[in-house]
């Protein structure tokens, strides 16, 4: 879902983080390491990159070299199971999440520990761009735990993209993987591949929240959404659509001078993502002419590495920037247990 550009720029290298989750397998002894490492040692044959160029229009712009070096930063797919062995019960529940460093990964296992407390439930972080272990080892583990159906939660607020189109392939629902074809999970439990919450109004409830948390005078302030945003023109036009429903729902909730969403479409080609960025500077630059003050939220499940690039991305500018995501909020509990009641 992020590629990691290459640049003859000196900047940091904002890379995927790895974590080695800690939970509590079905008999309640610790699962201390929980990574799938085959991201470890990447041997691409000559028909997996050209697979991943076609698909993934910025690799076309990569050596093999850089292509291997890229994969390999994102780090292997890590799950962990979050219930006790006290838990039992039919529905198991599978959240799903693209990885976000230690930091970001420890806080989207604590959003889902009310869930854990209640339902059997495990999460599977990372891509699975090369490697769907990760989620079949948390959908075993579930039904080891004695569930007969597991509620598969995609935890991403892009409604489409690569991220979303390789879980919905993994689980068999869609023909094409949008990344390498990697296996299909295999299971006797009745799978249930739940909603994102993408265009949820409780979404736009957690945004209007984070504004707030930010704001001083919000007449002379303004508001930008910044979402990840797919590579696809028409899905980013219909991703620009949902953020600007989400600021309809911030223009309500609280008079701010202005509410604007905007895509960095960060697995672009180069010069597109630049078009995006040159757009947000320009508008940022603006509201600050006109002596207003601008707040950049995003619309990341967690804080991660995007934050670091979009403080990279606008340098020099003055800005407040949300350092909370998604998952971080007290309604995204409400979210969850919305869908799981809507799984029975």
């Amino acid at each position: 879902m992020m590629p990691v550009r290459f640049s003859t720029r000196v900047h940091p290298v904002f890379a995927v983080g790895v974590l080695l989750l800690a939970g509590f397998g079905p008999g309640g002894m610790p699962s201390a390491v929980a990574q799938d490492d085959a991201h470890a040692h990447h041997h691409m044959t000559d028909a997996q990159f050209a697979e991943l160029r076609e698909k993934i229009p910025l690799y076309r712009e990569f050596t093999d070299e850089q292509v291997m070096e890229n994969m390999a930063r994102m780090g292997p797919g890590i799950h962990a199971y979050l219930s006790d062995d006290t838990v039992a019960g039919n529905i198991g529940v599978l959240a799903l999440g693209h990885g976000y460093g230690s930091t970001g990964n420890e806080a989207f296992k604590h959003a889902y520990a009310p869930t854990a407390a209640k339902y059997p439930t495990a999460v599977a972080l990372g891509m699975a761009m090369m490697s769907s272990e990760h989620i079949q080892t948390a959908v075993d583990e579930l039904t080891a735990a004695g569930a007969d159906t597991v509620l598969v939660m995609p935890v991403t607020t892009l409604k489409s993209g690569g991220l979303i189109g390789q879980w919905r392939y993994i689980f068999d629902l869609q023909a094409e993987a949008p990344w390498m074809s990697v296996a299909r999970v295999q299971s006797d439990a009745r799978i249930v591949f739940g909603p994102t919450p993408t265009t949820d109004p409780l979404i736009s409830a957690i945004l209007l929240d984070h504004a707030k948390d930010l704001s001083r005078d919000p007449a002379g302030e303004v508001v930008a959404l910044i979402a990840h945003g797919p590579d696809d023109a028409e899905e980013n036009a219909q991703e620009l659509a949902i953020l600007e429903q989400h600021a309809t729902v911030i223009r309500a909730g609280r008079a701010f001078a202005e509410v604007r969403g905007f895509t960095l479409q960060d697995d672009a080609p180069s010069a597109v993502r630049k078009a995006n960025i040159e757009r947000i500077r320009d508008w940022v630059q603006a509201a600050t002419d006109r002596g207003q003050r601008v707040i950049v939220l995003t619309t990341l499940p967690v804080k991660g590495s995007v934050q670091a690039k979009i403080r990279r991305d606008l340098a020099g500018l003055d800005f407040t920037l949300s350092e909370k995501g998604i998952v971080e909020n007290a309604l995204f509990s409400d979210w969850v247990e919305a869908v799981i009641a809507s799984s029975k």
